[in-house]
């Protein structure tokens, strides 16, 4: 949770940045052109700005016990994933169609993918206990995997009749037990029509019938 949290703020942060839709940061640095081939334009996504902006606005500079110390861990590993994946795209420039000149600008990866990757370290992270250093672990195998000091409790007992959207959401709220539907009715806008005399638009409030799945 924290490191997915980490990182959804340094992309948000970052990708505004390059956006404009965000005071008091622009476009990323370039850094020194490293191929004759191409150059370095357009706006890129401000990863410096964003990284330094998410340490301070999740407070990850102060130490603490065990616990505060593995928060730290998994919030920076979660930026460190960020890093990552950030790549050079290129546009091409030139008279129909041709690319006579090459503009490149840096550019993190969709959401989608650093979450995938998150996700794939939630199940392979590390249990360690409260005395261990997080600082010896970071230069070792383990500074690439998510830690814990507890295993979760396990959900699979108490989430019963759970609402879930979906055949895979369901699959995995429901632990495999499977599914069974419920009908509700709810209220929803219906006959919506526009009102030229008002610029307005105006709805009826209708009732419907929605077939909702549950957990076995």
């Amino acid at each position: 949770m924290y490191s997915m949290a980490s990182a959804a703020v340094m992309f948000s942060v970052a990708r505004a940045c390059s956006e404009g839709t965000l005071a008091g940061c622009r476009c990323g640095d370039h850094g020194k052109p490293q191929n004759a081939s191409w150059q370095w334009a357009g706006c890129g996504d401000n990863c410096k700005f964003a990284k330094k902006f998410t340490k301070k606005f999740l407070q990850l500079k102060k130490r603490g016990d065990g616990l505060n110390s593995i928060i730290k861990y998994n919030s920076e590993l979660g930026i460190k994933v960020v890093l990552e994946n950030e790549e050079v795209v290129c546009r091409c420039h030139g008279v129909s169609g041709t690319c006579t000149v090459r503009l490149c600008w840096k550019k993190i990866r969709s959401f989608d993918v650093i979450s995938k990757q998150l996700k794939a370290m939630y199940y392979s992270a590390l249990q360690i206990q409260p005395e261990n250093s997080i600082r010896s672990m970071k230069g070792s195998k383990s500074a690439r995997q998510l830690l814990f000091l507890e295993s979760s409790p396990n959900f699979c007992l108490t989430n019963a009749n759970r609402s879930c959207n979906s055949a895979k959401n369901c699959a995995t709220l429901c632990c495999g037990r499977g599914t069974y539907p419920t009908q509700i009715v709810v209220d929803s806008t219906c006959n919506c029509r526009w009102r030229k005399q008002h610029f307005d638009v105006q709805c009826d409030y209708c009732k419907l019938n929605r077939t909702i799945l549950r957990c076995r």
